[in-house]
């Protein structure tokens, strides 16, 4: 948000303690959180976070009025640096990252459900062994060797289109197989 579009607040005294000189010091900085409160907390929304957004301009301030006598341009540099302020800890709350709650552990598959596993996939892998030559070599080469469709084809000596057509077709064989020796199959449990 641009510092011209931030709205206006509370007018500002002709008699901010500023004005005049530094000597007032801890009359300046509760003048000036009365006065620059509200635009904290209208940036970040929470009066909390909007104290927290004055403590840190209180902070720069200090760090950086050495030299400053006052004048008519400290309301305005200190609305400036509350302003930075509030929207520093809007920017680092937005990169904050919200810790889940503790899950319980997980202690992985069960026994059975590692039976299953490994009972379809002996089921699967007779089902390509059984696949006719082509649609099997091109299972071999995409699954098990992890080539892409390109190296696929290459390897085959056939075209890309021929390649990915050939895997479409045995993935569908193999999808029906599947199904259907599982239908038939007994329940292990």
């Amino acid at each position: 948000m641009s510092e011209s579009r931030l709205p206006r607040f509370a007018s500002l005294p002709e008699s901010c303690p500023l004005l005049k000189d530094l000597s007032a010091a801890e009359e300046w900085t509760a003048c000036c959180s009365r006065h620059f409160r509200p635009l904290a907390r209208w940036i970040l929304g929470e009066d909390s976070l909007a104290e927290d957004a004055l403590q840190e301009s209180w902070v720069k301030i200090l760090q950086g009025i050495r030299g400053f006598r006052g004048g008519p341009t400290a309301c305005h540099w200190v609305r400036a640096v509350v302003a930075n302020s509030a929207k520093d800890i809007r920017q680092a709350r937005r990169r904050e990252v919200a810790l889940p709650e503790a899950e319980p552990e997980n202690p992985g598959p069960s026994p059975e459900d590692l039976a299953i596993d490994q009972h379809m996939l002996a089921v699967l892998r007779e089902l390509v062994e059984r696949l006719p030559e082509p649609y099997r070599e091109v299972i071999e080469l995409r699954l098990e060797q992890e080539l892409s469709t390109n190296e696929t084809a290459r390897r085959l000596g056939i075209s890309r289109s021929n390649a990915a057509t050939r895997l479409g077709r045995s993935l569908g064989m193999l999808r029906k197989r599947f199904q259907t020796r599982m239908r038939r199959a007994k329940p292990l449990l």
